[in-house]
């Protein structure tokens, strides 16, 4: 019997010492907890100025809840043990949240800056047609004053026309009426002076 005994007792040691040498392996529900960002080096984070800012906002929220962060934590909530599916799920569900929660800031964003690059195109656009209809403004002014010079030339050149018509009828009239007059008296002074010579008039 105690030789029995003796060739159990040694066979215990192997088995005992064999798991304190094998390296633990970490459930799914901690990988499940790891964060999402952790697998991105620097170099191939995005450089979108939504995804600097909502980094900088978490970066910043967790510094103010813990100074140190444990490993496998997650980036939106504290770390909390999972005992059942619906830990799960609702963890799975908050971070559907969250993420949904950051698309819709980015949306805001990006809406607000399309609204004020439309405010400024409009401001920019109604300017220049100020600037436009200022321009055809103080032509059509000029327009004007150039037709108004011009049809008060026109007067002027019909109207000194006029005038220079009826001086030259005038004149014309004035000369063969002097015309004829000077005729009849030259022919009278030429027959006093056949009278006077007795010249016949053959």
């Amino acid at each position: 019997m105690k030789k029995k005994g003796r060739g159990r007792g040694p066979t215990p040691t192997p088995t005992a010492t064999r798991p304190r040498t094998r390296t633990r392996k970490h459930s799914p529900m901690e990988f499940l907890e790891t964060p999402l960002t952790t697998a991105s080096t620097p170099n191939q984070s995005p450089h979108s100025p939504v995804f600097r800012t909502t980094t900088k906002k978490r970066q910043k929220s967790m510094a103010a809840a813990s100074p140190i962060s444990p490993p496998f934590t997650s980036p939106f909530h504290p770390p909390k043990t999972l005992s059942s599916i619906f830990d799960l799920k609702d963890m799975v569900a908050s971070r559907l949240d969250d993420f949904k929660k950051c698309i819709e800031r980015s949306h805001s964003e990006i809406f607000n800056d399309l609204d004020a690059f439309y405010y400024r195109l409009h401001k920019r656009f109604k300017i220049q047609n100020q600037e436009c209809q200022q321009v055809s403004d103080e032509a059509e002014k000029e327009y004007k004053k150039m037709s108004e010079r011009i049809d008060e030339s026109q007067e002027a050149m019909m109207t000194s026309y006029s005038e220079f018509t009826s001086d030259a009828q005038a004149s014309t009239s004035y000369a063969s009426k002097s015309i004829t007059k000077l005729s009849q008296s030259v022919e009278k002074a030429i027959d006093a002076l056949r009278s006077r010579y007795v010249i016949s008039a053959a």
